[in-house]
């Protein structure tokens, strides 16, 4: 071949080169995303910014829901309030290697694939912890069940096991949150961990429930309106029954008698509001709590958590009440003994409520008697009610004195030691009550009696519904 022919090959040589690099480039994608890529399953629109849409679409899906389960509990958070976002970084870094990566020859088909709408990048998670934590710490009391201890049940001689209970974990729920895809209708299963009870059915036989610590009880009424309180009575006895306390476990009330509602078996009676009584649900309950109280003095326990009623009680003397109301107000014992105890608290008549600490010989005589430190009277309150008939004066409630009352326990040992302790209890005046009609004669009121310090008019359109009552205690 001469020199020119080689020339003209050479020549026609690149020129085929250049045409067939000018191909390539042609065909490799000029843009960062990949024309007609879609991520999570949405094409980029043409012409617009790939990072000002995913921050569009970040924003939206934080008001997606997630539904967090377990067992009973079923609750909703939205993705932003679970800390749960789109990373836009990450999730533009990852469009961008489609068609980017690798050998000239595989840009070019997965930039033909992601035109015919065959290549789709997921989007890519982040999640806030700080977030994620303060979410299920908020949620935590809503999946949280105390464990309940095996107890006896004597009356019907049988032995009810224990329940574990049960609180959220929440390192373990933010991984599972963590480990979540996040579509619409997302459930995550909620990590638990369980709380095993203080005793359980092998512990019941420890217990010599022939020997009684201390006893207490008192009397009520069971007809007429005091058939609600005697309802509730029976009811909250039969939850603490047989409730057993090794050495030192605290017992708490309203753990084992629950909410003071229709739900939980208990029913419509006098209780306290303010300074008056008012019908509501559990009224009758803290005869149960006071005559607990009075047992657990006279046998020598702790009691960590107790509150004394605004006004005395007619059945126990003051400084041994106490007063409960759920779940402000507790009552709690501990159990000091080296022992353990059963709480028997059980109707031995219709009209009483007996509470016997059991399991072992009394470690002391215990002495309780109360000095009154300051006397306060009451006040006349005149309800004026508009659907009285003409002239009606009822009296709805009867005074009393308020009273501040120390309380001296003396404690003799049986090994020969004495102890002595003393606390306070305050007692508020409860106003004499009267509802009269818009015209009634002043006349046909009782005269006052000496320890009426004033008289109160007021107006009062109707008279309160039990249903609407709350935050009111039981007498």
């Amino acid at each position: 071949m001469g020199t020119r022919a080689a020339v003209l090959v050479l020549a026609l040589g690149a020129s085929a080169g250049v045409g067939a690099a000018v191909a390539v480039r042609e065909a490799l994608p000029a843009s960062p995303v990949v024309r007609g890529l879609s991520i999570d399953e949405r094409v980029v629109p043409d012409g617009a910014s790939p990072a000002a849409w995913l921050g569009s679409r970040r924003d939206a899906l934080r008001e997606r829901v997630v539904r967090l389960h377990h067992d009973d509990v079923a609750l909703t958070a939205t993705l932003g309030e679970a800390g749960v976002e789109v990373d836009v970084a990450a999730t533009l870094a990852a469009a961008e290697r489609v068609g980017h990566e690798g050998p000239w020859l595989r840009r070019i088909r997965e930039a033909r694939r992601a035109r015919r709408g065959e290549i789709d990048v997921p989007l890519v998670w982040s999640l806030d912890e700080q977030r994620a934590r303060a979410l299920f710490e908020r949620l935590a009391p809503q999946v949280y069940r105390a464990p309940v201890d095996a107890r006896l049940d004597l009356a019907n001689r049988r032995k009810i096991p224990e329940q574990p209970g049960r609180e959220l974990d929440i390192e373990a729920s933010i991984e599972a949150l963590r480990a979540g895809s996040h579509d619409e209708e997302e459930v995550v299963t909620l990590a638990v961990r369980p709380i095993a009870p203080a005793v359980v059915v092998s512990d019941l036989v420890n217990v010599d429930v022939s020997k009684v610590v201390a006893v207490y009880e008192t009397k009520f009424k069971r007809h007429g309106k005091e058939a609600g309180r005697a309802a509730n009575i029976a009811n909250a006895a039969a939850r603490i029954d047989g409730t057993i306390l090794a050495p030192g476990e605290t017992f708490s009330f309203n753990t084992h008698v629950g909410p003071r509602t229709r739900k939980n078996g208990f029913t419509i009676a006098p209780e306290i509001l303010g300074d008056e009584m008012i019908p509501g649900y559990g009224g009758g309950t803290c005869q149960v709590s006071s005559t607990l109280y009075a047992a657990s003095l006279f046998g020598a326990l702790d009691t960590p958590d107790r509150q004394s009623h605004s006004r005395p009680s007619a059945y126990i003397p003051m400084g041994l009440d106490a007063m409960v109301t759920y779940p402000e107000s507790d009552l709690k014992i501990r159990n000091t003994l080296p022992f353990p105890i059963m709480i028997r608290a059980y109707l031995p008549t219709p009209t009483v409520i007996r509470v016997e600490i059991l399991g072992g010989d009394p470690v002391a005589e215990v002495e309780h008697h109360v000095a009154a430190e300051h006397t306060d009277d009451f006040v006349r309150r005149i309800y004026v009610k508009s659907e009285l008939s003409e002239g009606k004066v009822r009296r709805h409630q009867k005074g009393s004195c308020g009273y501040d009352v120390r309380s001296f326990v003396t404690l003799r040992y049986k090994d020969g030691r004495i102890g002595e302790r003393s606390y306070t209890s305050e007692y508020k005046p409860a106003p004499e009550v009267f509802w009269v009609a818009p015209d009634y004669d002043p006349s046909e009121l009782p005269p006052l009696s000496e320890h009426t310090k004033t008289v109160e008019e007021l107006f009062e359109q109707e008279s309160p519904s039990p249903e609407g009552q709350g935050g009111g205690y039981s007498m």
